[in-house]
């Protein structure tokens, strides 16, 4: 494709696109993992390297506009997602560069409560804000985090070392966030005032698992691990493709929460809907050998107090992706977010 637009192609295509482009540009000998992953990895001195991610938040695609959200939610949100992706390689964040796009209609006001949001966050896991750059717009707010972490070399955990029989897992609940940006612009459909505020929180104030993250990838337990940011069945298919392997998960050991089924029957909408393909749960999606399994528990559960489910198994690659549901197996449907066909 030569001609056209952005919006006559998948951002994944898009992206595969554009790093063709960059040819060998970037290879190193001190680039320990690049293109395609969670976030880069770059060696730094005594065994430890770096984790770079960047990863911008849009008014009108990643949270309403100024007039129906708080500065707070996504100024904390802006940072929580870029932590996510180093947490996903077994990373600790350590320095961030923020920069903001900003409509001149933006109230001072709103600014502050998001650099509010953004100190919350950085002061609980002792990140240093180093800096950045402010720009007028003349489209929507749009906030971009670079975030550097830390890992010690031999601990980074990649998505692309999954090997048939692991078992696959996944922190915390799915679906809550994209079940909270569905009642976000349905405030006329009457729901519990706590259901809503807890999927509100899920979708705006993600929770990063920055402890488990580490102690996973400090275990040695681990084969693989990713956040899941465009909803697990796309981003299951992307662990799978960079390893080469398939998988089925097991629909019935899905972990949901009671306020996700609860909120589902007020929109007459399957909860395995929102936790399949909702996406933005900023969950982490692990691999390990079955025999690990208790023991991976157990190091979550000490780390941070997160659960730590079972949610299928990895299989040779010519099986494909499957779900198994109580009615057979089939295909999994690959509804990963897309920002060009949103």
């Amino acid at each position: 494709m030569s001609g056209g637009s952005a919006r006559d192609i998948s951002e994944f295509a898009l992206l595969e696109r554009l790093r063709n482009k960059l040819g060998s540009v970037g290879n190193d000998a001190d680039v320990i993992v690049g293109n395609g992953d969670d976030a880069a990895v770059i060696k730094a001195a005594d065994g430890k390297c770096w984790v770079v991610t960047c990863d911008a938040q849009v008014g009108g695609v990643h949270f309403p506009s100024p007039e129906n959200v708080s500065g707070f939610a996504v100024g904390y949100k802006s940072l929580a997602v870029n932590m996510s992706d180093v947490a996903a390689m077994g990373g600790r964040p350590r320095f961030a560069l923020i920069s903001l796009g900003i409509p001149e209609e933006t109230p001072i006001s709103f600014l502050d409560e998001m650099y509010g949001g953004v100190r919350a966050l950085s002061e609980q896991y002792d990140i240093l804000v180093l800096g950045g750059n402010v720009t007028r717009t003349s489209g929507p707010l749009f906030v971009d985090v670079f975030l550097v972490g830390e890992v010690v070399e031999e601990k980074v955990l990649r998505r692309s070392g999954a090997n048939t029989g692991d078992r696959i897992l996944v922190t915390g609940h799915l679906g809550d966030a994209a079940a909270g940006l569905h009642f976000s612009s349905r405030s006329h459909i009457q729901l519990g005032e706590d259901v809503r505020a807890s999927l509100t929180r899920a979708q705006l104030e993600p929770q990063p698992r920055v402890a488990e993250g580490t102690a996973i990838a400090e275990s040695g337990l681990a084969t693989a691990m990713m956040d899941i940011s465009d909803g697990l069945a796309g981003d299951i298919r992307h662990l799978c493709e960079a390893s080469g392997v398939g998988t089925v998960l097991w629909e019935s050991e899905l972990p949901v929460s009671s306020i996700l089924i609860e909120a589902a029957s007020v929109a007459e909408k399957k909860p395995m809907e929102w936790a399949l393909h909702g996406g933005e749960d900023y969950e982490l999606l692990v691999t390990t050998p079955d025999e690990s399994v208790g023991a991976l528990q157990e190091v979550v559960r000490q780390a941070g107090g997160a659960s730590l489910t079972p949610i299928g198994e990895i299989v040779p690659s010519s099986e494909g992706i499957s779900l198994k549901r109580a009615d057979g197996i089939f295909a999994l449907e690959n509804f990963a977010w897309e920002h060009f066909s949103a």
